[in-house]
C-alpha cells in the first residue's frame, strides 16, 4: 500500500486517513526468532497497530552479537561493510509477515550510535558509517525492499545537527529516493528536546516530522513541540517516542532516574499520547520498556554496551513476552479508533481557541480537537476539573459523550441541554482522564 501526505496528514492510496499507530520494536530483527516475531506481530495486529518501528542494524551490540534466528550478523566484514544477505533475508521475512498482517514497518537502517557517538552513554561503540558507506548500504536496503510496505526513519536517538552527520542523513535519503521515488515515505528520529526540522536545516526530503518527547520528568508537556511544528510546517508532525510504559521516570534536567522505584504507567502514557494527538499529531507511537529492547531471560548474563538502560543501576527490566499486554498496549490503539469515528476526519485540526476556561500547563493541561467545519469538539481532560467551551460554532443543538480512554467506552448522559453560546460542565465523579466529546446534531 502506498501512502502520501497532504493537509498535514497521512493518507493511503484510497485517500482515506492513515492515522499512524505504531509500536516500538527496535530490536525485533536482532533479538527475536522468526516464530517469536510472528507471535509479537499477531498480538499487535489484533490490538489495532498499523506500524512497528524497527532497526535493521540494531543498537544493542547489533554488529557483533548475532541474531537468535540463525546466528546471523548484518555484515561479514565490518571494515568494508560487506552485507550478509542471509541476515537481510531474515529481516525481509519479518517485514513481509508484518505486511501480511496489515502492518507497515517503519525501518531505521542503522541505529544512531553507528553514525554518531553519544557523549552521555555508549562511548565504547564507535560509528562505522560515513556518507558514502551509508548511501551504499541504504541503496541496498531500498532496492531490496522497494515493493514492501515500509516507512523509512533515518537517524536513531542521536543529535543530527553536525554537518558531517547531516550529510549522512542526506545521503541515505538520496539513496531511497533514487530507488523508490516517493512510493515510500521518509521521516527521521532524534533525541528528546531537539527539533528534527531545525537540526536537518529545513530538509526537503522528509515527508513528515517526528518528535521524541521521551522519558524526562513525570509531566513533560508533549503538546508544546507538536504545536510549534504544526503551526510552522506544511507537512505532518507526530510523536514517535512519548514516554514508554514501565520505563523508569527520569529527572527533568538530567539523564538520571528520578528515584529508585517510579515508572511510567498507562496513565502517563495515555496523557502524553492524547496531548500529542489533540495538539496536532498525525498519529502516535506506543513504547514499552521491555519490548523496545526485546528483553529476554538470556540477557541477564550479558553486559549491554550501548543502552541507556544499562545506566539504571539495579533496575529490573521486564521481559518482552511478559510485557505484551500491559494496559497502555491496548489503550493507545483506542486513539486510532476514536479518531476514525469522528466526522470529516480529513480536516482534523487542533482547536484550543474553543476552550473558554483556564488551562493549566502542568499535569491537568487540556487539549482540544475539532475539524474545519466544527462538526464536533473533543477535549482531552487528564484530571478532574470543570471545563467551559465555546459551542456557538455549532449553531444549534449537540450531543454530549464522555469517552473513557481506558476502555474505549462512550458514556452518553441522557440529558437535554439548551446551551447555544457556551457549555460548562464538571468531569465525571469517578476521576481519571476523559475526553469530553460534543457532536453537532
Amino acid at each position: 500500500m502506498k501512502l502520501h501526505v497532504k493537509f498535514k496528514k497521512i493518507f493511503d492510496e484510497n485517500n482515506k486517513l492513515f492515522f499512524y499507530t505504531a509500536d516500538t520494536a527496535w530490536e525485533i530483527f536482532h533479538k527475536l526468532t522468526f516464530k517469536e516475531a510472528q507471535y509479537f506481530l499477531d498480538n499487535r495486529a489484533a490490538k489495532g497497530y498499523n506500524a512497528i518501528q524497527a532497526v535493521a542494524v540494531a543498537e544493542l551490540d547489533g554488529l557483533k552479537t548475532p541474531t537468535y534466528e540463525g546466528n546471523l550478523l548484518p555484515f561479514s566484514d565490518l571494515d568494508n561493510l560487506t552485507v550478509n544477505d542471509d541476515y537481510f533475508d531474515h529481516v525481509e521475512r519479518v517485514i513481509r509477515y508484518a505486511n501480511s498482517k496489515g502492518i507497515f514497518v517503519t525501518l531505521v537502517p542503522m541505529w544512531g550510535c553507528h553514525i554518531v557517538a553519544n557523549l552521555a552513554w555508549g562511548n565504547s561503540v564507535k560509528p562505522i558509517f560515513d556518507a558514502p558507506k551509508a548511501y551504499n548500504f541504504v541503496k541496498y536496503l531500498a532496492r531490496r525492499f522497494k515493493e514492501l510496505d515500509i516507512i523509512w526513519m533515518l537517524g536513531g536517538d542521536r543529535p543530527l545537527g553536525d554537518p558531517k552527520v547531516r550529510s549522512i542523513i542526506e545521503a541515505m535519503a538520496r539513496a531511497i529516493r533514487e530507488e523508490v521515488g516517493h512510493d515510500q515515505l521518509i521521516t527521521a528520529h532524534t533525541q528528546s528536546g531537539l527539533s528534527l526540522w531545525d537540526m536537518l536545516d529545513k530538509p526537503d526530503y522528509l515527508d513528515f516530522v517526528t518528535w521524541q518527547t521521551g522519558h524526562m520528568g513525570q509531566n513533560y508537556p508533549a503538546w508544546r513541540p507538536m504545536q510549534k511544528d504544526y503551526e510552522r510546517l506544511d507537512i505532518p508532525v507526530l510523536n514517535s517516542e512519548p514516554c514508554y510504559e514501565s520505563h523508569p521516570i527520569m529527572a527533568s534536567t538530567s539523564w538520571k532516574r528520578l528515584d529508585n522505584f517510579t515508572r511510567f504507567s498507562d496513565k502517563e502514557v495515555r496523557r502524553s499520547s492524547y496531548w500529542s494527538v489533540f495538539s496536532s499529531g498525525a498519529g502516535i507511537t506506543y513504547g514499552c520498556y521491555g519490548i523496545w529492547q526485546m528483553r529476554r531471560k538470556e540477557d541477564e548474563a550479558k553486559v549491554i554496551p550501548e543502552s541507556a538502560a544499562a545506566a539504571y543501576q539495579n533496575d529490573t527490566i521486564p521481559y518482552w513476552s511478559d510485557s505484551l499486554n500491559f494496559p497502555a498496549a491496548f489503550q493507545i490503539p483506542f486513539i486510532k479508533r476514536f479518531i476514525e469515528k469522528l466526522p470529516k476526519v480529513e480536516t482534523l485540526r487542533p482547536a484550543k481557541e474553543l476552550l473558554l476556561s483556564d488551562n493549566p500547563t502542568g499535569a491537568g493541561h487540556i487539549e482540544v480537537l475539532s475539524n474545519a467545519t466544527y462538526d464536533f469538539i473533543a477535549a482531552y481532560i487528564p484530571e478532574p476539573t470543570s471545563i467551559c467551551v465555546d459551542v456557538s460554532v455549532f449553531g444549534g443543538a449537540f450531543d454530549l459523550y464522555w469517552y473513557d480512554p481506558r476502555y474505549n467506552i462512550y458514556n452518553n448522559p441522557i440529558t437535554e441541554n439548551t446551551e447555544r453560546q457556551f457549555f460548562s460542565i464538571e468531569t465525571p465523579a469517578t476521576g481519571g482522564d476523559y475526553v469530553m466529546l460534543l457532536i453537532k446534531r
